[in-house]
C-alpha cells in the first residue's frame, strides 16, 4: 500500500475539522458581538433612567412645595419665595443648568437664569409640557444641547396653573455617542464574520469535491467487489451442481 493511500484518511479528516472549527469560531464571534451590543444598550438605558430619577426627585420636591402654596390660594407670579426656593435647589446639584417656573402658556415666570425670565418655551417643549400636565406625569424635551424635564402645577380645582422645569446637561450624552461607535464595531465584526464564513466555505470547496469524488470511487469499488464475490459464488454453486450431477 502506498504512502498516499495510507495518509488519505487523515487528509480526509483535516478539511472537515478546519471547516467546523472555523464555523464555530465565527458563530462565537457573532454571538459575542450581539451580546456586547445588547449589554451596551441596556447599560446606556440604565444610566439614563438613574440620571432622570435623581433629577426627578429634585423636581418633585419643588413641585410639591409650589402646589402646597397653590392649594392655599397663592398665585405663582405673586409668590416671593419661589426665587429663593429655586436657587437653593439649584445649588444642591451642579448638573442642573436652570430651574424654572413657567406659566401655563410656557412663559418663564421665575428662573435661576434671570436672563430667561419672560422667554417662552419652544413649541415642541410647550406641547410636551401641556401633554404631561394633562396626564399628570413628568414631561421631557430637548432644547438645543440641553435636556429639560418638567411637571405640571395644578391648583386646588385641578386646573393647570403652570409648570416647573429643570434644564440639565446629560452625563450620558457622551456615552450615547460611544455606543454609536460600538454599533459600528459590531457591524464591522459581523461583516468580517460573514466574509470569513464565505472564505472558509470557498477554501474548503476543493476538499469537499475531492472527498465526494473519493467517496464515489470507494462506493464503486465496493460494488465491484460485491459483484465479483457474487460471480464467484455463482460459479462455485454451478460447479457444485455439476459434481452432484456426475455422482
Amino acid at each position: 500500500m502506498s504512502s498516499h493511500a495510507r495518509h488519505s484518511p487523515a487528509r480526509a479528516w483535516v478539511a472537515p475539522l478546519v471547516e467546523a472549527g472555523g464555523l464555530w469560531l465565527l458563530i462565537m464571534l457573532m454571538g459575542t458581538a450581539l451580546i456586547v451590543g445588547v449589554l451596551d444598550q441596556w447599560r446606556q438605558q440604565e444610566l439614563q433612567d438613574i440620571e432622570r430619577a435623581k433629577l426627578e426627585l429634585t423636581l418633585r420636591e419643588v413641585h410639591d412645595k409650589l402646589e402646597a402654596d397653590l392649594a392655599l390660594g397663592m398665585e405663582l407670579q405673586h409668590d416671593s419665595r419661589i426665587e429663593e426656593l429655586l436657587q437653593r435647589q439649584r445649588e444642591k446639584d451642579p448638573q442642573i443648568y436652570t430651574l424654572e417656573v413657567l406659566a401655563p402658556d410656557g412663559r418663564t415666570l421665575f428662573s435661576t437664569d434671570r436672563a430667561s425670565v419672560g422667554e417662552p418655551l419652544p413649541p415642541d417643549a410647550l406641547a410636551a409640557a401641556r401633554q404631561g400636565a394633562a396626564q399628570r406625569r413628568p414631561w421631557h424635551a430637548q432644547i438645543g444641547a440641553l435636556h429639560m424635564m418638567g411637571l405640571g402645577l395644578h391648583n386646588a380645582f385641578g386646573e393647570t396653573a403652570g409648570h416647573v422645569g429643570i434644564s440639565y446637561a446629560s452625563h450620558t450624552a457622551g456615552y450615547a455617542a460611544g455606543s454609536l461607535v460600538t454599533v459600528q464595531v459590531q457591524l464591522a465584526l459581523l461583516a468580517v464574520a460573514l466574509g470569513g464564513l464565505a472564505v472558509v466555505w470557498l477554501a474548503t470547496w476543493p476538499q469537499r469535491r475531492l472527498l465526494h469524488a473519493q467517496s464515489q470511487g470507494q462506493l464503486a469499488q465496493v460494488h465491484a467487489r460485491i459483484g465479483a464475490t457474487c460471480a464467484r459464488l455463482d460459479e462455485g454453486a454451478a460447479r457444485l451442481d455439476a459434481v452432484e450431477h456426475i455422482e
